[in-house]
């Protein structure tokens, strides 16, 4: 009976080795595709950033902490 545990211990152990293996492929292409959108959110937030600065010293000029 030990025997048979091992071997079941053995082959769910290999069988976690190859899915984790051949899932590497697409992880890093999840990675890849969320570091772009994390830099399009980041171009995005720096040009409503700078609209925002642009729209605030055009209503507000004689603000002068901005």
């Amino acid at each position: 009976m030990k025997t048979l545990f091992n071997w079941a211990v053995g082959l769910f152990v290999l069988f976690c080795f190859f899915v984790g293996f051949f899932d590497q492929d697409s992880s890093s292409k999840r990675k890849r595709s969320s570091s772009e959108e994390q830099l399009t959110d980041e171009v995005e937030r720096r040009t409503h950033a700078a609209e925002d600065a642009a729209y605030y010293a055009e209503h507000n000029p004689h603000d002068h902490h901005a």
